[in-house]
């Protein structure tokens, strides 16, 4: 069972919290409780936890996700429940996320943090392929998986096509995400204080998604670096891959909320 640490001052919170008699039902044991950042770091020194599960004021729930994204960057974080029955659903996709990053490293060859960028990618090639969710579904899951890119700052979307031809390598591209995987070793990367990351949902269509890091300035010219840089990945691609694509499509959006289906400008 997991040990979870639960920081938090609202009443509501934690009244949902002490209702939960069957936490060891839900895959973990019965949390610790903090009520504020110093509480939290407290907490963190004197228990081994492995997840945190907040609900504070805006400014000090900020100030306790950047504290943990400098001293904790890979400890999983989960928006705390409001009712019993929130936070018996909240809960249940934690324990999913937990139960992915301590899976058995020796078969799959990846260590927890390796689980948590293919966990954060398969939530944005799922944006890519169309899921639809609410902003604040959003906010939880990029939260949870404990990404750079903020949700709030004006994003790039790219569409490419692959141009096939009889050159082409023998690969059988679908199988295993092989031609994201070849793609990022291309296109990915931190240009003027936005990430690229290509992304191949299951539809088969190819997306590169730039999206500005959580902390970080972004340059005037961030736009033009990003564009710039895609164009050279896919040149980079063909010349040392072998793999021929074209940009058929590019759009700015003011943020990634504008793929949620209740955003509103």
């Amino acid at each position: 069972m997991y040990k979870l640490l639960l920081v938090s001052d609202r009443q509501d919170v934690l009244n949902a919290f002490a209702a939960i008699e069957d936490w060891e039902f839900l895959g973990f044991k019965q949390p610790h409780v903090r009520y504020d950042l110093e509480g939290a770091k407290e907490g963190l020194k004197k228990h081994h936890v492995d997840g945190i599960a907040y609900a504070l004021s805006d400014e000090a729930e900020q100030e306790l996700i950047e504290f943990l994204r400098e001293e904790y960057p890979v400890l999983p974080i989960v928006e705390a429940g409001r009712t019993p029955e929130e936070v018996k659903t909240y809960m249940s996709g934690f324990l999913r996320l937990l139960n992915n990053l301590r899976a058995d490293f020796a078969s799959s060859g990846h260590d927890e943090q390796e689980m948590l960028i293919r966990a954060r990618h398969h939530f944005f090639r799922s944006i890519m392929g169309g899921r639809v969710m609410s902003c604040r579904q959003m906010t939880r899951e990029i939260r949870l998986l404990r990404s750079r890119i903020d949700p709030n700052l004006p994003c790039i979307r790219f569409r490419l096509n692959r141009i096939e031809g009889p050159d082409d390598p023998e690969l059988n591209w679908d199988e295993e995400h092989l031609l994201e995987r070849e793609l990022y070793q291309s296109i990915s990367g931190d240009v003027a204080g936005m990430h690229i990351l290509p992304l191949i949902p299951v539809n088969g269509s190819i997306w590169v998604l730039a999206g500005a890091i959580r902390g970080e300035k972004q340059a005037e010219d961030a736009p033009a670096q990003v564009r710039a840089a895609v164009k050279e990945g896919i040149q980079h691609a063909e010349r040392y891959r072998g793999i021929r694509l074209n940009l058929v499509e590019e759009k700015d959006l003011p943020c990634l909320y504008a793929l949620c289906g209740d955003y509103e400008p």
